[in-house]
């Protein structure tokens, strides 16, 4: 591959980590909705199987972003033993391994995570009627 294929897949992966951390944010939103309106009266079986539910499609979303990860550290890898690579190039790999890219990579796995373990907490511990009164 050319060094702006490789600079092409490298950005497209971003791209699509972005939107899959979207599709992510976008299901908690709805789980919350469905929380406040409907699940906080339901039973605990309901409140357990809706929860898997959401957990299954969290742990895809998951999966998906872990596998655009390997394929941005690849592509990274690639750049790096280009044998004459361009400024733009040797800049990007710089900003790469820059703090801000490690904790942009933090950040994505934490929040992923307070995401998951805010929604369960809501899910089996929140009284929607208690807080009212």
């Amino acid at each position: 591959m050319t060094e702006l294929e490789l600079f092409t897949l490298s950005r497209s992966v971003t791209q699509s980590q972005i939107g899959l951390f979207t599709q992510v944010i976008i299901i908690n939103f709805a789980m919350v909705v469905g929380l406040y309106y409907f699940l906080h009266r339901a039973r605990t079986a309901m409140k357990v199987f809706a929860f898997a539910a959401y957990l299954i499609g969290m742990l895809l979303f998951l999966g998906e972003m872990l596998m655009e990860t390997n394929v941005k550290a690849e592509t990274i890898r690639e750049l790096k033993v280009l044998p004459h690579p361009s400024a733009f190039t040797q800049y990007y790999l710089a900003l790469n391994d820059s703090w801000l890219a490690h904790d942009t990579i933090i950040l994505f796995n934490v929040a992923f995570w307070i995401l998951a373990i805010g929604v369960g907490y809501l899910t089996f511990f929140w009284d929607k009627d208690g807080a009212e009164s």
